[in-house]
């Protein structure tokens, strides 16, 4: 069956269930997935080359697709399949659309920090930014909180100024939802094609194991498929693309990518605490800090705050925003409580492995295994008591009962760092520019390739990456 948009003459998206048993599809470009990273890759590559999206889910969620992402997890708990999608648009189907961008300390290194430091310079990401906003319905790349009216509202001008520091989230004039706007840009180019339902299970190399000859791809009803092209690019997420990596195994014991046992490995979350025993005052004006709120002139955000880098060096912790907030439960007039966004350092130990169990198209599933260091926990129990100790003694914070950060650590919806950027195989995966380590054609999109993830949710990062690799493959690879 063929899936189109009322009133378009152009297949859209294209079930690969209703394409001949067994079917080839060859192209320029074959990317897989088809959510942030990947329509904006589409979109920016396809000007001179032919350029097919696949997507193991379909146009829509469903059970069975959900059912591919369960696995097995052990260390800290992490819901597999809740915190992904598998669909047309990717994870912009569950994401809340909160903006936000990188420091430019986050990209060196920093000596307390092991593993830490980007192989690129933070201007290369940052030229990008702009056209990530844009992506992203901000009409700017500005995150100054001081532009949004801070002297206004109540903000971080009764404390420490050398200490701390204000951030900013920034939200879109419209949520962004890459599945449904741009299915007319779709459906108007002649060199963008999508596939549903087409999960693509083994990459197949060249003989010398330096380049991928094809991808294999089988369908919900057991159709199996081959896709040919010069350029491939993985974007399917952090636990999905090195789970496809290492499951493809048959010409590379270890898998794609792996001669040195580095695919799959520091993963990391931005884990959420909330400081306990303390919450703000009643009296306090948090409109700007607990809610979405807008500026003089329109522009939709929400404030949080931070340490400054002398004092992360000084305490030798990592990066983190303070947020107030009030829970599902809580009333508009009740005290906010406090919670913080943190970094998490990388760690070889918090990893992805495979299982022997498979899900319905012969993929074994994955295990997890989320790790906190000890840097992390330091970090966490530092900045609870730092920015607990301020607010009380500035008088802008009650104390309920014994302070401390929650033992409950949660998630944020962020799987980063499995297949890290790195300018050796022995420390990574791919190179700086993107291109997976000893593999000439075959390139690595999403917060995958994060060596380190800052506070700030991946998304604008993701985008302003991507379009970092759509030029560089346009000037120095395709031709």
């Amino acid at each position: 069956m063929l899936i189109r948009i009322k009133g378009a003459n152009k297949q859209v998206i294209i079930d690969s269930v209703s394409l001949p048993k067994p079917f080839i599809r060859s192209t320029d470009i074959a990317i897989v997935g088809s959510g942030p990273a990947a329509i904006t890759l589409a979109k920016a590559l396809s000007s001179n080359n032919s350029v097919l999206l696949l997507e193991a889910g379909g146009p829509e969620a469903s059970e069975s697709a959900l059912d591919c992402l369960k696995g097995t997890v052990s260390g800290i708990n992490y819901p597999l399949s809740e915190t992904r999608a598998r669909q047309f648009g990717g994870s912009t189907s569950i994401w809340a659309g909160y903006c936000a961008i990188f420091d430019e300390l986050d990209f060196r290194h920093r000596p307390w920090i092991q593993y830490s430091g980007w192989p690129i310079d933070y201007k290369e990401i940052t030229d990008c930014y702009q056209e990530a906003a844009t992506c992203l319905h901000v009409d700017d790349a500005c995150f100054d909180p001081t532009i949004f009216g801070a002297n206004e509202d109540y903000s971080f001008n009764r404390i420490n100024e050398h200490k701390f520091s204000r951030g900013i989230w920034r939200f879109g004039a419209t949520k962004a939802n890459f599945a449904q706007e741009n299915r007319d840009l779709l459906r108007t180019s002649n060199s963008i094609d999508v596939l549903v339902n087409s999960c693509v299970t083994t990459i197949q190399l060249t003989q010398n194991c330096n380049a991928v000859s094809r991808l294999g791809v089988r369908t919900t009803n057991g159709t199996s498929g081959t896709i040919q092209a010069k350029c491939f690019i993985l974007a399917a997420g952090g636990i999905e693309t090195p789970r496809l990596m290492l499951s493809s195994n048959e010409q590379s014991p270890k898998g794609v990518g792996n001669t040195q046992d580095q695919v799959g490995r520091y993963f990391m979350e931005h884990p959420h605490v909330s400081i306990e025993g303390i919450e703000m005052k009643e009296s306090l004006n948090l409109d700007a800090w607990t809610q979405v709120t807008r500026s003089d002139d329109n522009r939709k955000f929400t404030f949080c705050a931070g340490l400054k880098e002398k004092s992360q060096k000084e305490f030798g912790i990592l990066n983190a925003r303070t947020h107030f907030f009030r829970t599902p439960s809580m009333g508009e007039l009740d005290a906010p409580k406090i919670g913080i966004f943190f970094e998490q350092a990388p760690n070889p130990n918090s990893r992805l492995t495979l299982t022997d169990k498979l899900d319905q198209f012969g993929m074994p599933r994955v295990n997890l295994h989320w790790e906190i260091s000890e840097i992390d926990k330091r970090s966490h129990n530092k900045l609870c008591k730092v920015i607990s100790e301020e607010l009380l003694n500035r008088g802008l914070a009650l104390r309920t009962g014994k302070v401390f950060p929650s033992e409950e650590i949660l998630y944020s919806n962020h799987q980063l760092g499995t297949t890290r950027m790195a300018t050796s195989p022995n420390e990574g995966v791919v190179d700086s520019n993107c291109k997976v380590h000893g593999i000439e054609n075959l390139y690595i999109a999403g917060g995958s390739v994060f060596p380190t993830v800052s506070w700030a949710n991946p998304t604008m990062t993701v985008l302003a990456l991507s379009i970092r690799l759509a030029k560089h493959l346009t000037n120095k690879v395709l031709h």
